[in-house]
């Protein structure tokens, strides 16, 4: 079996010491053989740096390292290219004076590999020259292919006074493409984030934007097709591992790691957690464990609105560029961060949307158990206590029970993090109960109205009514959410499956909760 490359985004690397290499060469073919400049966002640990290397070493002109794959015979490697290759990903970006001064060893060491010395003053007029004498030099236009672009933007966002420092250099920075096109054959900018109304991506705007083109959505990641074509081995080798056979195994991947869509039809399973699945041999939260945002839990726990994490929700495309650092669109940066992911693309009223959710389980799971951590700072012990308790008081529809345990819970919420609407108490009663094992649905439609939330234990149904308020008593509360599901006849959905009825009932001094049998 060939190697993994686990944590290798080295093309040469992988190519020259036998790894497994899931050949893109066909999409990066239609990339290169253009002379444009183009644009790609991806999540962390998509394979974003795999992609660049890649083009590196096809712009070079290392024909030997591409043998085997498509583009091998197809490109003409008469011609080879001098290449300004940046990793921002690797340079100090804290301060802006420590961007500035890495940008500018970083460009002098690539004048030094091509034996060219630079004499301006700044970063910006430095980039410039290189791209000019490269040209001059070589007697071919010049490849620039940009690595995380947005990492310095991103690493700092819990400082907006950084922030704002650092964009204003990678502004005049990211300039310098636009003014020196007629000396460029190829560019190709890679990041997590596409910013909006903000100067950084001003510098930027002539790139083609390919990262929901249909033509291009598996240019990252794994199909289904390349697990099988690559991985067939290590996927027996789990099978025996988990006491599955292959089909099965098969599908315990897909349900964790696949899911991945930027166009609502091809799916990818995410590498990083794949490659670590075949390695460890054990399903487990990789990527997720690999750093979490922490703009993301800052800037849900701030929204207080978690209704894209717990249902699917409707997006245009402009929500997916709508990264405003002043005003934060938590679809975009669920979306653009891996936690949301585009299940259906459809045209209502001449206009395209896109129905987005969670891509697969590993994300889910983890996402639900850090916002339950986030927001009540429990520890994994005590909710796995917890969520033993859960399941066997609701089991044996014990209220009073049940409300001890919920309280415990909703009291670990600081307060101005609590929100002052029913809303906030469907969710967070939700993201519970996903957290502990339970299979639940919230605002199921109905002929008649909207259920707050189904969940079932053992297979029957119990339909759940929340009601908040903060003046009514608790028991009032209780009756009117079980007269709402009556007269609503909410249990006309689930009739065949003898369902049970819980009410909540939520102010702002306690909790209260009810079971009743149909």
């Amino acid at each position: 079996m060939k190697k993994l490359p686990v944590s290798i985004s080295t093309f040469s690397k992988i190519r020259e010491n036998d790894y497994i290499y899931v050949d893109k060469t066909q999409q990066i073919y239609n990339l290169a053989k253009n002379e444009e400049s183009y644009f790609l966002s991806r999540p962390r640990r998509f394979g974003k740096s795999l992609f660049i290397s890649t083009f590196k070493e096809l712009f070079k002109g290392n024909k030997e390292l591409f043998k085997g794959l498509y583009i091998y015979d197809k490109w003409d490697w008469t011609n080879s290219y001098p290449v300004i290759h940046l990793d921002l990903g690797e340079i100090g970006h804290k301060t802006p004076d420590k961007l500035e001064a890495s940008l500018d060893f970083y460009l002098d060491a690539i004048a030094e590999e091509y034996s060219i010395t630079l004499k301006a003053p700044v970063e910006s007029m430095k980039f410039a020259e290189l791209i000019k004498k490269l040209h001059k030099t070589f007697n071919q236009k010049v490849v620039v292919l940009i690595d995380e672009y947005d990492k310095p933007i991103i690493d700092n966002m819990d400082d907006l006074e950084i922030v704002d420092a650092n964009r204003k250099v990678l502004s005049s920075f990211y300039e310098v493409l636009k003014a020196n096109d007629e000396h460029l054959r190829f560019v190709l900018v890679t990041g997590v984030s596409k910013f909006s109304n903000t100067s950084i991506f001003s510098g930027l705007n002539n790139l083609t934007d390919i990262t929901i083109d249909p033509f291009f959505s598996n240019i990252c990641g794994y199909t289904h097709k390349d697990l099988e074509k690559h991985f067939k081995e290590y996927i027996k080798k789990l099978a025996q591992k988990e006491s599955l056979n292959y089909d099965e195994v098969l599908n315990k991947i897909n349900y964790w790691y696949d899911g991945y869509s930027w166009d609502g039809e091809n799916k990818v399973y995410n590498p990083y957690s794949t490659l670590l699945l075949f390695n460890m041999k054990e399903f487990s939260n990789y990527w997720f464990e690999s750093g979490t945002p922490t703009v993301l839990m800052e800037s849900l726990k701030k929204k207080n609105n978690l209704k894209p994490i717990l249902q699917p929700i409707i997006a245009t495309k402009n929500d997916f560029s709508d990264f405003d650092l002043d005003n934060l669109n938590i679809v975009s940066l669920l979306f653009q961060t891996g936690y949301l992911t585009i299940i259906e693309k459809k045209t209502v009223n001449g206009t395209i949307e896109y129905v987005l959710d969670i891509p697969n389980h590993e994300v889910r799971e983890s996402l639900m158990n850090k916002l339950v951590t986030a927001y009540t700072n429990l520890r994994e012990g005590e909710l796995i206590e917890l969520r033993n308790k859960v399941y066997e008081y609701i089991l044996n529809k014990d209220s009073h029970r049940l409300t001890e345990i919920l309280e415990e819970i909703y009291n670990q919420i600081p307060y101005q993090l609590k929100g002052d609407n029913e809303g906030f108490y469907h969710s967070i009663f939700l993201i519970i109960l996903y957290l502990f094992g339970i299979e639940g649905q919230g605002e199921v439609q109905t002929f008649a109205g909207r259920i707050d939330a189904v969940f079932k234990i053992k297979g029957q149904p119990i339909i759940t009514e929340i009601k908040y308020s903060k003046d009514k008593s608790s028991d009032g509360m209780l009756n009117d959410a079980f007269s709402q599901i009556e007269e609503r006849k909410y249990y006309n959905k689930y009739k065949s499956k003898n369902p049970s009825y819980l009410a909540l009932a939520f102010t702002n001094k306690n909790i209260a909760c009810a079971f009743k049998e149909r």
